[in-house]
């Protein structure tokens, strides 16, 4: 017998249009399905796994936290950090990273649309919210649920 451990077959029902899309673009990538569907596979968990850690640095963000010590200290206390930026307003874009709502802590992918915050003076996190969070304007209040784009499609 062969030290070498076999792969496994995983057997999954797909729609015929999802089969479809899979076969076309295997052939335009010159790859079979298995080894495109392998692929992809392998690439989702290398994407939650950043949109993981990519949170818990937004998510340190939210809570105030530096994960290096602020830009420039405080007046009057050398290396001091810096007081939190005051949030002006919310930019609206379609994101190039992976994000969380500092809100809802709702998963914003990238190439979706979310909002940026605009602050009094330049920062070194950068802070994220949904679109339904940039619309309730009370900083205390707990966020209230909502429906998010990706959600209504499960």
């Amino acid at each position: 017998m062969s030290d070498e451990k076999k792969e496994k077959v995983i057997h999954t029902r797909v729609p015929e249009s999802l089969d479809e899309e899979i076969k076309k673009r295997a052939q335009r990538l010159g790859t079979s399905v298995s080894t495109l569907i392998r692929n992809a596979l392998a690439h989702t968990f290398g994407l939650v796994e950043d949109v993981i850690s990519d949170s818990a640095e937004v998510a340190r963000s939210a809570r105030g936290e530096d994960s290096a010590p602020s830009w420039r200290p405080a007046v009057g206390q050398p290396g001091a950090p810096a007081p939190p930026a005051e949030i002006l307003g919310w930019q609206p874009l379609i994101l190039s990273v992976n994000a969380l709502c500092e809100r809802c802590n709702a998963i914003l992918p990238r190439a979706t649309e979310a909002a940026l915050a605009v602050t009094d003076r330049p920062t070194r996190e950068r802070v994220f919210r949904c679109l339904p969070c940039t619309r309730d304007e009370s900083p205390n209040q707990e966020p209230a649920s909502h429906d998010h784009d990706d959600a209504a499609d499960e």
